[in-house]
């Protein structure tokens, strides 16, 4: 079995679930959809119930796929109660130097583009600097060591019912402090919940669940229902959220993301023969670079008043664009051994 954690893919091997990576690429494509879309302006994402809402919503299951399958690989690690708190702090530790590295890397190009004052006039607080990074694709990161470590620390103590109260609590809360704020059951705060364990944890656990269940053949009919429903439930939940209080659509989190990002992540564990495309699968290793890099190329093609957006279709070209120039980039480190362990 492969020993990938989220997005992050070591060197190709025999032991690959093609499924698994073809679904990894997949979801990078969804993440860089997500954050070349317009959220600003009247064509923004989230402000009616239209196509752009739509496909919104759909490419939700990215950032669960990722934790869910960072956990189940993980797993492979947790043989026992020791081990499992060596695997938190060894995946924390090789994730956090990465959130690290990657967070330099943008704030020095930021301030080679716009000079020292201007770059460090934008950066957050220190708690979301630290949870965030330089630029806001980067949470993802310190979530995920978060996780690991949490998730290390009570299993290792024998404490897995802890596990599973303290993350649907979490979730909880992230839910009632982000889509669900301006409900009666919600609340408002300006820590962005999306960022820690509030979200993170709850999928990173539910992998480790997974990997001691299966995976099993039945995954491969469960995983689309239970996607379907999900999904379902996430879109009544936001335009329900839009109909009674005016709020975004364009929504991190509800309740139906984390049943769809099961179902999506059960299907692709399963390895059905419908979903194996080698070449598709081939760039599986790559997307730890494309996550980590995209920004660099969406920043430059798609500013909120980018005159390309003019263009019709640039919707889709830009992601085309993002992917193909991330992709590239992410192949040229992998060439040198120096700058391999950014990417891999």
């Amino acid at each position: 079995m492969q020993k990938q954690h989220g997005p992050h893919a070591g060197p190709p091997s025999a032991e690959r679930i093609q499924s698994v990576d073809v679904f990894r690429v997949l979801a990078i494509a969804a993440v860089i959809a997500l954050h070349t879309a317009p959220h600003a302006g009247p064509e923004a994402v989230g402000l009616r119930f239209d196509a752009r809402t739509v496909c919104d919503q759909l490419e939700r299951f990215a950032v669960p796929l990722f934790f869910m399958l960072s956990g189940y690989f993980w797993a492979g690690r947790c043989q026992d109660r020791a081990a499992c708190w060596m695997a938190g702090v060894a995946l924390a530790r090789r994730v956090l130097v990465l959130f690290l590295t990657w967070s330099v890397i943008y704030f020095l190009i930021a301030v080679a583009a716009v000079g020292w004052q201007a770059a460090t006039r934008p950066l957050p607080g220190l708690p979301t600097l630290l949870l965030q990074g330089t630029r806001i694709h980067l949470w993802f990161l310190p979530a995920l060591a978060l996780a690991a470590l949490v998730t290390g620390a009570l299993l290792a103590r024998g404490m897995e019912r802890t596990l599973v109260v303290l993350a649907l609590a979490l979730y909880a809360v992230g839910l009632a402090g982000k889509a669900y704020a301006d409900t009666p059951i919600g609340f408002h705060t300006h820590v962005n919940l999306r960022n820690g364990l509030c979200f993170s944890l709850i999928m990173f656990a539910t992998g480790v669940r997974l990997r001691r269940l299966g995976p099993r053949p039945a995954w491969r009919r469960l995983g689309p229902a239970l996607a379907l429903g999900g999904l379902a439930l996430q879109l009544a939940e936001v335009a329900w959220l839009h109909e009674l209080r005016s709020t975004n659509m364009a929504q991190d989190f509800v309740l139906g993301t984390y049943f769809y990002g099961l179902g999506i992540t059960m299907l692709a564990l399963s390895d059905p023969a419908p979903l194996r495309f080698p070449r598709l699968a081939g760039l599986g290793p790559l997307v730890l670079g494309i996550y980590a890099s995209h920004f660099l190329f969406v920043d430059l093609l798609a500013g909120q008043d980018s005159p390309l957006r003019a263009i019709p279709g640039w919707d889709i070209i830009v992601v085309a664009l993002v992917f193909a120039l991330s992709l590239t980039l992410t192949g040229l480190l992998w060439r040198f051994a120096p700058t391999r362990r950014l990417v891999a």
